[in-house]
């Protein structure tokens, strides 16, 4: 569990008026993320929705109706979701999220082109499409996934905590402690009990913190030592629907993947408090060969690491000037051998 001034490790146990962390309380509102390891083994649901906001809700599609699809969550029973807010039905759970590339309005299969055309109805175990060729009536066994929308999702809105489950789910709303539960308010859903054994992660927006890996960066100067290196990548565990890029257990909820010969500069937005600080996880990526050197400056404060294959994620912290810009460079180290890298986990500026 991260807080707004110190990094808290053990088991986590909710109660009403306060978080329990190896043993000790910790009010809800100094809570920037928090993540558990699993209890029990987790089934995940056979299908899936990905949502316009990018929520992931993995469950079990039952039909259509005018307005919505209608689902049951293995938590909170039946419900029926707008069509309005479904990005994609997938048929199938741990498809890679859709992207630019893929096709919108269409329905794609294990075998055989995509179709296009309007999704008209769904039942338990068939689908209709209005093809090109007229009205089709398929199978669902077979169907991968509909895609409505291949744009990107919706950023997540500064004020709204993230929750994400042990099978995969991730929902958004006001979230609130109970007595062995989370309560989510969701905009959508209403109010939701999330009992203690399913929750795997909450993440918090709150007026003192902002988490750079989820605002666009001021600059981005790359100049990769081979041609068509990758671009800086950033990643969320929600959205990929697991932990890609930490070996392991989740460790890090947004994240950065940056190569070599990379530069990105933020704007650090004014937060409540005197001072800000900066935090976050150094790790190198997976499948590290060769060294990097990581420095990182806001105005007069500095630092700079060497992460090696071996090297272990490890926590840092800088204090930096509020409304400063602040830079995180990656240059190659001592041994030049791919892949290397660096995964920025979680970096977040905090007000104290």
């Amino acid at each position: 569990m991260q807080t707004a001034g110190a990094r808290v490790e053990g088991p986590i146990r909710f109660a009403a008026d306060r978080l329990d962390a190896g043993g000790k309380p910790v009010a809800w509102e100094q809570v920037l993320y928090l993540t558990r390891s699993p209890q029990n083994r987790s089934i995940r649901p056979p299908q899936a929705l990905r949502l316009t906001t990018g929520e992931v809700c993995f469950l079990r599609v039952l039909g259509t109706s005018a307005k919505g699809i209608k689902v049951r969550f293995p938590l909170f029973g039946e419900q029926e979701i707008d069509k309005g807010l479904v990005r994609s039905v997938d048929f199938v759970p741990d498809l890679e999220p859709p992207d630019a590339r893929d096709k919108a309005g269409s329905l794609y299969r294990e075998k055989g082109e995509p179709i296009p055309g309007p999704l008209l109805w769904i039942d338990a175990d068939r689908l209709a499409i209005d093809s090109p060729l007229g009205v089709l009536t398929l199978a669902r066994e077979g169907t991968t996934r509909y895609l409505f929308s291949s744009g990107p999702s919706t950023p997540t809105p500064a004020k709204d905590d993230e929750v994400s489950l042990f099978d995969g789910t991730t929902l958004r709303g006001k979230a609130s402690l109970a007595n062995d539960a989370i309560e989510l308010e969701h905009p959508a859903l209403g109010k939701l009990t999330l009992p203690a054994g399913a929750v795997r992660s909450v993440l918090r927006h709150g007026p003192a913190a902002a988490f750079l890996a989820e605002m666009v960066p001021h600059t981005v100067n790359a100049a990769p030592l081979v041609a068509n290196a990758p671009r800086p990548e950033f990643v969320e565990y929600p959205t990929l629907g697991h932990s890609r890029g930490w070996p392991g257990e989740l460790e890090c909820l947004r994240g950065v993947r940056i190569q070599p010969k990379t530069a990105i500069t933020w704007r650090l937005p004014r937060l409540q408090g005197q001072k800000t600080r900066f935090i976050a996880t150094l790790g190198p990526l997976e499948g590290q060969r060769g060294d990097v050197v990581v420095r990182i400056a806001s105005g007069a404060a500095k630092l700079e690491r060497t992460l090696g294959p071996a090297a272990k994620p490890e926590q840092v912290t800088l204090d930096v000037p509020a409304g400063g810009e602040l830079v995180v460079e990656v240059d190659f180290g001592p041994r030049i051998v791919f892949p290397c890298g660096l995964l920025l986990g979680d970096p977040v500026v905090v007000g104290q």
